[in-house]
């Protein structure tokens, strides 16, 4: 007998039709997609086993997408203090102790705890695991997300160049044995980890809920070679592209190495497409834009994380009145929480402070189909995500209106962006199934779940100490490097300056 759910009489955004929001209405649910939305006390239209959730004032939305994250920093909360990337990366780059396969299912299943309790129903994650990714890694994250019933893309990460090369500094101003430990930091072949990703597509691509991207790095951490296969394999087996492009000023400073423009390098590679979404793409030239725009590439605003590292400010009203597709991602979560209201809210006031013609400021129901109909064409299901219409997956996120933080409640677009932040989320529905009831997941254990992950990691850090230790006493002769690139004029600017 099917196995049916109804949601009767709330209020629902569907992202359908522009701004429509349907009062008073029970959502039915069948095999895993929406099967049909009818007045409220309207007769079953189905047979079925029927479950029943009756809220005294719920707010059904689409589920939330989190187009870019890592997984692995939800084991390292408040270690981001705040500094330019690249300083940062040396940090992250020491943090690389051998972590078990139970370490890597551990960190997912946390952080897909936080995001399914903030009404997040599917994500990208740029994985990282070493210097190469193993199938049996990703398969361990796979399996977190399996677990949690989480819809999850992963896409590896890896990149073939010593960190060195991917900076516009002279080295030879670093002391010689500092050149030396990071040149001594082989990187395996673009053959390797393409091998790995056979496997892992053998393994994982298309099963339930779960899809895998290619995940390689920016191309200043790329090698020609390594692209050129990317782009063959994507060509060949029909999967996405996922990657950091633009995040920093030292990229912007860097761009006539790759012919003045990082989206037309790419380009020639067959990277950008609406198969590609392109993480930050903050330092983005004019012509970036145009081309970005005309390929139909996604690009993936991360605005929280880029104000911890200074990264700047994108140009998202741009971006979008250019008819690109901009999604938002959270970026981790070692910094900060696995929010992607959160993301919106930010991603709409600082709109408003980098164009001063209110009119072309980013609304609230702009900000609500970043969150959720923009992710979804990252995960490449435009038609099946991101909306609640009849034959749509049966993925959305509800909220319960009674909670203090939603009383009174006014506008609803206005709400969600500047007042909603997951905390009022009850209910949590991914592929027809209730993976969130009453503000707790119904798969996990999240008592057991968080005393294991505090174990984690406080032997993961103990595991990096030294690591850690020498990348600090190195970092003082990167500092003056990089701040002294980050001054250097440049042909757009993305940095905030109060004269």
């Amino acid at each position: 007998m099917t196995k049916v759910l109804q949601i009767c009489g709330s209020r629902i955004v569907t992202l359908d039709h522009g701004t429509e929001i349907l009062e008073n209405t029970d959502l039915w649910v069948a095999d895993g997609r929406i099967a049909a939305l009818l007045p409220a006390g309207s007769a079953p239209p189905i047979e079925g086993a029927v479950e029943t959730l009756r809220f005294k004032n719920g707010l059904v939305l689409p589920g939330l997408v989190n187009a870019h994250t890592h997984s692995y920093s939800s084991l390292l909360r408040g270690t981001v203090a705040g500094a330019p990337l690249d300083l940062f990366v040396m940090e992250a780059m020491a943090r690389r102790a051998t972590q078990s396969l139970r370490q890597v299912t551990v960190a997912v299943l946390l952080h897909a705890v936080e995001m399914l309790k903030n009404g997040i129903t599917a994500v990208v994650d740029h994985f990282r695991h070493g210097a190469l990714p193993t199938c049996e890694a990703v398969s361990a994250a796979f399996a977190g997300y399996k677990q949690a019933g989480m819809r999850a893309a992963i896409a590896p990460m890896f990149e073939d160049k010593v960190y060195l090369d991917s900076l516009p500094i002279d080295q030879t101003r670093l002391p010689q044995a500092v050149r030396d430990r990071w040149r001594a930091m082989r990187k395996p072949a673009p053959e390797e980890y393409f091998a790995v990703m056979e496997e892992v597509l053998r393994t994982w691509h298309d099963a339930d809920r779960l899809q895998v991207l290619i995940g390689v790095d920016g191309p200043q951490r790329c090698t020609p070679r390594l692209l050129e296969i990317a782009g063959d394999f994507a060509n060949r087996y029909g999967v996405g592209v996922h990657t950091h492009l633009l995040e920093a000023k030292t990229q912007a400073l860097m761009a006539s190495e790759f012919g003045g423009s990082f989206v037309a390098y790419l380009d020639r590679f067959g990277l950008v497409g609406p198969r590609s979404s392109l993480a930050h793409f903050v330092w983005c030239s004019d012509r970036d834009i145009e081309l970005a725009a005309e390929r139909g590439v996604n690009v993936v605003q991360n605005v929280v994380s880029n104000l911890v590292l200074g990264s700047g400010i994108q140009p998202t009203v741009r971006l979008l009145e250019a008819g690109v597709n901009v999604a938002l991602g959270c970026d981790g979560s070692s910094s900060g929480p696995a929010s992607i209201l959160e993301q919106a809210k930010f991603s709409m006031l600082l709109s408003r402070i980098s164009e001063p013609d209110c009119d072309r400021w980013i609304t609230a129901p702009q900000a609500v189909r970043m969150a959720t109909t923009n992710g979804a064409r990252v995960l490449g299901q435009p038609a099946g995500l991101g909306v609640i219409r009849v034959g749509a997956n049966a993925d959305f996120t509800i909220i319960d209106l009674t909670r203090q933080s939603c009383r009174p409640f006014g506008d609803i677009w206005n709400h969600l962006v500047m007042y909603e932040t997951g905390a009022a989320v009850d209910t949590v529905v991914v592929a027809g199934e209730i993976v969130v009831r009453n503000g707790q997941c119904t798969r996990i254990n999240e008592a057991d779940l968080l005393a294991e992950a505090e174990e984690i990691a406080l032997t993961d850090s103990a595991a990096n100490v030294e690591a850690l230790a020498t990348t600090r006493v190195e970092r003082a002769t990167f500092k003056p490097l990089i701040l002294e690139a980050l001054r250097l004029p440049a042909p757009i600017d993305r940095f905030a300056h109060l004269i």
